[in-house]
């Protein structure tokens, strides 16, 4: 049998957390080891499911995309990162923790691009590279696994072309801040299609994209297996996905941003376009 959905981008990011939270490699770093948990808005989800309850996932990010721009959220504005540690919650920065990690341990990065290639893109405006600057390489060097939760509206042709661009100091010109980005190719993506093989008896393929009046982002599912599987997703999708409400932003004043590269930093808000007010 198949079965056709829709999802929003925040359906699609509760979809990704509750199939991420089902993993058993995630599951046993969180219970026996050290799971860390990035920030950002899909893995903001993953931590919600994680921890069994609500946080405030629109201040768990650093870099954001919001009202048409690339923006970032102040210092002050930000949850601190969550780091898991046998089935503990660390009050730590999961950068103090790169030396104690051991066979097992997991890091889960959100990303801002994904290709039919399974490359993925991420987003650096720090001149430091961020989190990819602090963890890639370490845990890279010691075989640890660093998984990407990243929904398919963040689907492009190639993401070796596009990181072939970019660079704080290559962008000439920008409408808010200007980053680069660097290619995993040997990441491991997990996306709407993932989640829903992880957690039902189904395939899946994504059909379509976008839409209008809220549908914005949006990804169109087709799901295929046995009845009872994809009935199982069905009732899954419409009684614990569906309706998922959109992430409100949160942006502090430009004036006073720490992003001095951004296009609107020193901005009064009387100086600021319409779609930023």
């Amino acid at each position: 049998m198949q079965a056709l959905f829709t999802l929003t981008p925040s359906e699609s990011k509760r979809l990704i957390g509750k199939g991420i939270a089902a993993l058993p490699e995630v599951q046993n770093a969180k219970k026996n080891g050290y799971l860390l948990v990035s920030r950002g808005s899909t893995t903001a989800y993953c931590l919600e499911e994680l921890l069994g309850q609500p946080i405030e996932k629109n201040r768990y990010a650093v870099g954001q995309t919001i009202k048409g721009i690339l923006c970032a959220i102040q210092q002050e504005d930000r949850l601190k990162p969550y780091t898991f540690h046998k089935g503990e919650v660390l009050p730590v920065e999961p950068g103090t923790v790169i030396d104690k990690l051991s066979a097992g341990d997991v890091l889960l990065k959100g990303a801002n691009a994904i290709d039919p290639f399974g490359n993925l893109g991420v987003l650096m405006a720090s001149a430091n590279g961020g989190t990819m600057g602090q963890f890639y390489m370490p845990m890279k060097a010691r075989g640890l696994e660093i998984i990407y939760p990243v929904g398919l509206e963040k689907l492009i042709p190639s993401v070796e072309e596009a990181a072939r661009y970019g660079g704080t100091l290559a962008i000439g010109k920008a409408i808010g801040i200007p980053v680069g980005m660097a290619c995993v190719s040997d990441g491991r993506p997990f996306t709407e299609i993932d989640a829903l093989e992880a957690l039902f008896d189904v395939s899946a393929v994504h059909y379509a994209s976008g839409g209008w009046g809220g549908a914005e982002g949006c990804v169109t599912i087709i799901v295929e297996g046995p009845d009872d599987g994809v009935t199982n997703c069905m009732e899954f999708i419409d009684g614990k996905i569906k309706g998922e409400p959109a992430l409100p932003a949160v942006k502090g004043p430009c004036k006073t941003c720490f992003m001095t590269h951004c296009s609107f930093h020193g901005r009064d808000e009387a100086q600021l376009p319409a779609y930023l007010k």
